[in-house]
């Protein structure tokens, strides 16, 4: 079978979740004995980072750089002339040879141009994936008009799928209060299951190297009792929030720090000056983008991980705490809840309260021993656990 990915992205530009996912994907059909293509686009501001080497072809389109102050839109740019005529190109007369179609998202550039000027399809052969439709709402830039691209050229958009897959009860509400009724389109809601074995296995030979990552976590001067988050540094992760809050807790847990780790882009700029403006700069350590080795080192010997996220489509970073038992504080969106359940040392709050967060955060550091966490607080305190079961 020929299988035709359409991605706004794609490692090892991307840093994203989704991006990995689909690269997965791609390498399973591949393995399958499938011929798989795929097509993704490149912010001018990523054109210096190398190419993946993989078995399957991949084309990237080229777009235009945006100003600084339009990061967020960066997939959502033009593409640039000479691109947009080989993008058609290969849209009218070579993609129609695919067997299936596989659309990740809908308003980003590529995945926009490909299903306006795709012909027609088939009903059986193109599947469009939505991990979340509303994360626009979030972006200083697209904020204000969200709805009304999504109630537009989004309806549209929806109108050429026969078939949208998505991975959370949230993402199928969205659908249906963005896009209306979706006449003649199928939405399949699928419960993702927690395969750990091939992450068990990194975490057996991450333990192997234990030493490694002692000296690794040294030499970033990372030192515990810290609370770590990762993913790409968007507004839409949330780490403003959770800078807010640890803010607040650093009173309390004075030797307390926090490592931010993800893809660094102009919004990182908003981060640090964050840390100045609230003195943090001794207690906040950012990576940018980590190897899975150094995630599997920060997120192992963290003493609370954390998911601020003001909007995920899945959260696969839950998936990573569920199978390690780690302490998590996370949001009530994509499908953190039924990721991380009710068992567990586990505290959901809503998206974007900080005061939930910070009490929640608190509550998961009581549970660590006193003598990790060297915290001031009073014997009567410490003995105290958080109950994993609340949602604050």
């Amino acid at each position: 079978m020929r299988i035709l990915e359409v991605c706004p992205d794609f490692p090892p530009w991307a840093g994203s979740g989704a991006g990995e996912t689909f690269r997965l994907l791609a390498e399973a059909w591949h393995q399958m004995g499938h011929e798989v293509t795929v097509v993704c686009s490149r912010p001018a501001s990523q054109s210096g980072k190398g190419a993946l080497d993989v078995p399957y072809p991949i084309q990237v389109y080229q777009l235009l750089n945006l100003p600084a102050g339009l990061h967020e839109a960066d997939y959502y740019a033009p593409m640039r002339p000479g691109e947009r005529q080989r993008f058609l190109h290969f849209v009218q007369r070579e993609s129609t040879n695919y067997d299936l179609v596989f659309v990740h998202g809908f308003l980003e550039t590529i995945p926009r141009m490909f299903l306006l000027h795709y012909p027609r399809p088939a009903v059986h052969k193109m599947l469009s994936v939505q991990y979340g439709v509303a994360a626009a709402q979030f972006s200083r830039v697209f904020a204000a008009g969200s709805w009304l691209m999504y109630q537009s050229i989004g309806r549209l958009l929806v109108s050429r799928t026969e078939h949208i897959v998505v991975f959370s009860s949230e993402a199928n509400s969205e659908l249906r209060e963005y896009f209306g009724t979706l006449k003649g389109t199928k939405v399949f809601e699928l419960t993702l299951g927690i395969d750990s074995a091939s992450f068990a296995n990194e975490y057996t030979a991450f333990q192997e190297r234990l030493p490694a990552a002692q000296a690794w976590l040294e030499s970033r001067s990372i030192h515990s009792p810290f609370v770590f988050a990762i993913g790409r540094n968007h507004r839409a992760k949330g780490f403003d929030l959770l800078l807010e809050s640890f803010g607040q807790l650093t009173k309390e847990f004075p030797s307390l720090s926090m490592v931010l780790a993800g893809e660094r882009t102009p919004f990182t700029r908003e981060l640090e000056h964050m840390i100045r403006s609230r003195g943090l700069q001794d207690k906040v350590v950012i990576l940018g983008r980590v190897s899975s080795w150094e995630r599997m080192a920060l997120l192992a010997t963290s003493t609370v991980f954390v998911i601020p996220s003001r909007k995920e489509g899945f959260g696969l970073n839950a998936v990573h705490a569920r199978i390690l038992s780690k302490p998590t504080v996370a949001t009530l969106t994509g499908a953190h809840a039924q990721i991380l359940g009710t068992e567990g040392p586990y505290w959901l709050v809503e998206p974007g309260d900080v005061p939930r967060m910070t009490e929640a955060l608190h509550a998961a550091l009581r549970r660590g021993p006193a003598s990790v966490l060297r915290s001031p607080v009073s014997s009567s305190t410490r003995s105290a656990r958080g109950d994993s079961k609340t949602r604050w």
